[in-house]
């Protein structure tokens, strides 16, 4: 259900009111692009049944469902359509268009062409734990970040997730991880790391699939190397990746970890199943990491950034791999 966690504090003064939550994701719903539009988000029913609730309470948890679609219109083609009307008025005007005329153009080109781009659709999970004062979302990515964030402050005014933060750096405890060979109590070293360096150079060195209790990754750290990943396992149900930025990846469930006989071969539907089991699971290992870290430290007065009045502005400018191609 969740392959990757990136967490914010959600203190009980700024909480969601359940009876309330859905109604106002209502008002922010998804609805395909336009023929013109280059980007589309809204919340969809987590449950993924047409017309049902865009919030599904299981076990205390929320669990929200956010849908985006994008237009795919190549770079490479907008290029060539922005040289071709340039290349026109040139011939018409007899001199080359400024560079604010060829913006112009640009945006000209874009919604000839936006009208006959595919689309594409993608999802993206979204869990409150009010109990835990936390709100996770399904990605690392910054600019889808900031449009999830952005979409939902703007159904839920009030709302006001926090960065969360922890007494020790990541950075700092998963070099003493490695250079113990200890991990916290309930978590295992795994088989996967990034170190680099800190000078101006950035030495990177990657593991996959590799011992870490070698002598050349003592080397690594004895030499100044920062670890940037380490794969963990926990309590061999659950391997994923943690960052430097608290961020996990690669969330991967063990096959025999939510093996529950009174679910197993009934008619329950399946999400409430996955639902309950996962959050469950990840109920216990976000405090045992957050303690691993020296404990949880609530930013007082801190603000999540990148928070947009305008979602889709904000996808659409986020500067990586999510945004449009485009962009």
């Amino acid at each position: 259900m969740f392959k990757a966690l990136t967490l914010y504090h959600l203190p009980k003064a700024v909480q969601p009111e359940a009876d309330r939550l859905d109604e106002q994701l209502a008002t922010l719903p998804f609805t395909p692009c336009g023929p013109t539009q280059a980007l589309s988000l809204g919340f969809v029913p987590p449950r993924g049944h047409a017309h049902g609730p865009l919030v599904e309470w299981v076990n205390g948890h929320a669990l929200l469902k956010l849908q985006f679609e994008q237009r795919l219109l190549p770079g490479s083609v907008l290029r060539e359509r922005v040289d071709e009307l340039a290349r026109r008025l040139e011939q018409d005007s007899g001199r080359k268009p400024g560079a604010k005329r060829r913006r112009e153009i640009k945006d000209e080109a874009m919604l000839d062409l936006l009208p006959q781009a595919f689309t594409r659709q993608t999802a993206m999970r979204l869990w409150i734990a009010p109990a835990l004062e936390l709100l996770v979302v399904d990605s690392t990515s910054t600019a889808r970040l900031d449009a999830a964030l952005s979409l939902l402050v703007k159904a839920v005014p009030g709302l006001a997730p926090q960065p969360l933060q922890t007494a020790e750096s990541p950075a700092a405890c998963m070099r003493a991880w490695l250079l113990d060979g200890v991990a916290p109590q309930g978590f295992g070293i795994g088989r996967a790391a990034e170190l680099r360096s800190s000078d101006v150079q950035a030495a990177t060195v990657r593991y996959s699939r590799h011992s870490l209790e070698g002598a050349d990754v003592q080397q690594h750290l004895g030499e100044g190397k920062q670890v940037r990943k380490l794969a963990l396992n926990w309590k061999d149900r659950l391997d994923f990746v943690i960052n430097e930025n608290l961020q996990l990846s690669g969330l991967k469930v063990d096959d025999g970890a939510f093996e529950h006989d009174d679910i197993q071969g009934s008619e329950q539907d399946p999400f409430d199943a996955d639902a309950l089991l996962l959050t469950s699971e990840l109920s216990a290992l976000i405090p045992a990491l957050l303690d691993g870290l020296g404990g949880r430290v609530d930013g007082l007065g801190a603000t999540t950034p990148g928070i947009s009045p305008n979602p889709a502005v904000a996808l659409a400018q986020g500067g990586d791999d999510s945004a449009p191609p485009w962009a």
